[in-house]
């Protein structure tokens, strides 16, 4: 368990955002076991839990942790989907009310090898902070993982649960190893530690007075062929858990549950469409068949199109809600961020050519977009 530290700033987030494989350095090299690491072979090995917390609101916690296992474990029985689902529930401590601590959750069914959390004990108090270090320990345990985290605001008892410690200041790295390492590093520069205060609590307002070693790049002494060779590893599986379809029928089920959740969208729908549908069917009552017959039913269908088209801007709150949830779940690979267009394209593919419409790429590509 190695805890990333320092001021506001020193480049802690920056930091997991690179060694995620999210973020690509400026300069020096990311190597994995001295060897070049390859962003999309470390995402399916490692998982990134970042500060913010995204999931939907409208899920239970349960919910939320099957949607995600039956992604990444879809050959599995229900049944032991489930039971994953409750032991985790059990080991993290979470009610099926309770949405703290979910992201940490959807990390640890993906069973990574590496686990990367930026600041997971932000905005909790000092037991429940204390609780997720040891979660995170008994999990970096009980699966042989390697857990990397920044704590902005460490407390002796949080730092009792951390093996390593990495004080960063400005981006430079000032001490790397243990608390009682720091604390001998302290008494080497003539500082002693006050009792009131933890060896990293005074390195830090201390900082200043530090020195600051000059970072260096390591050297990969690789012979040319293996460096332009993807090396082989034990991680190298496909990069998706789902089939297509697979992912498309769990992104149906849990958008209709959002959907059906909604009361106030369900209900302002229904009411809008029976209100419209009964104005627009008194106004063209008895059409008939005769050229002004045509033209009324041009207006009922220009009518109609402005009803439909005005009814889709109010799923837009829901778009803007679920667009951080579909950029955490699609870069960290739990599906295909094609599988949500998918069905658009589905339906226009339908309407379009059944219709009988022009054939033309660009202008099939048109209405798609349309």
């Amino acid at each position: 368990l190695l805890a990333v530290v320092g001021p506001s700033g020193a480049g802690k987030s920056t930091l997991l955002d690179i060694l995620s494989a999210r973020t690509l350095p400026s300069h020096g090299l990311l190597l994995l076991n001295s060897l070049p690491l390859h962003p999309a072979s470390f995402r399916k090995l490692s998982a990134h839990v970042p500060q913010l917390d995204s999931s939907l609101p409208l899920l239970t916690v349960s919910e939320t942790f099957a949607f995600a296992s039956s992604l990444l474990s879809p050959r599995n029985k229900s049944t032991t989907a489930a039971d994953a689902v409750a032991s985790l529930l059990c080991d993290l401590r979470l009610s099926h009310a309770a949405h703290t601590r979910v992201s940490i959750g959807l990390a640890l069914l993906r069973d990574p090898g590496v686990l990367l959390l930026d600041e997971p004990t932000s905005g909790l108090d000092s037991s429940s902070a204390h609780l997720v270090l040891q979660t995170l320990r008994a999990a970096a345990a009980a699966r042989a993982a390697a857990v990397v985290l920044s704590i902005h605001q460490p407390s002796s008892r949080l730092l009792s649960s951390v093996d390593s410690l990495l004080l960063l200041s400005k981006g430079s790295v000032v001490h790397f190893g243990s608390l009682a390492s720091l604390d001998a590093h302290l008494l080497s520069l003539g500082l002693s530690v006050p009792a009131q205060l933890n060896p990293l609590e005074y390195a830090m307002e201390l900082l200043h007075q530090l020195p600051h070693p000059k970072p260096t790049t390591p050297s990969v002494s690789l012979p040319r062929k293996q460096e332009e060779t993807k090396p082989a590893s034990p991680w190298e599986t496909p990069a998706y858990s789902s089939s297509r379809a697979g992912e498309i029928g769990a992104l149906y089920g849990r958008s209709w549950k959002v959907v059906y959740r909604t009361k106030q969208l369900l209900l302002t729908n229904f009411l809008e469409a029976l209100l419209v549908g009964l104005l627009l069917g008194t106004l063209y009552i008895n059409a008939g068949y005769g050229e002004d017959g045509a033209r009324k039913r041009l207006g009922l269908f220009a009518f109609t199109l402005t009803f439909l088209l005005s009814a889709t801007t109010e799923t837009l709150p829901i778009f803007v809600c679920e667009r951080p949830i579909l950029i955490r779940e699609a870069s960290s690979g739990l599906y295909r961020l094609s599988s949500h267009v998918a069905v658009a394209l589905l339906y226009s593919a339908t309407v379009y050519f059944l219709a009988g419409l022009c054939a033309a790429p660009a202008a099939f590509a048109t209405f798609v977009l349309i």
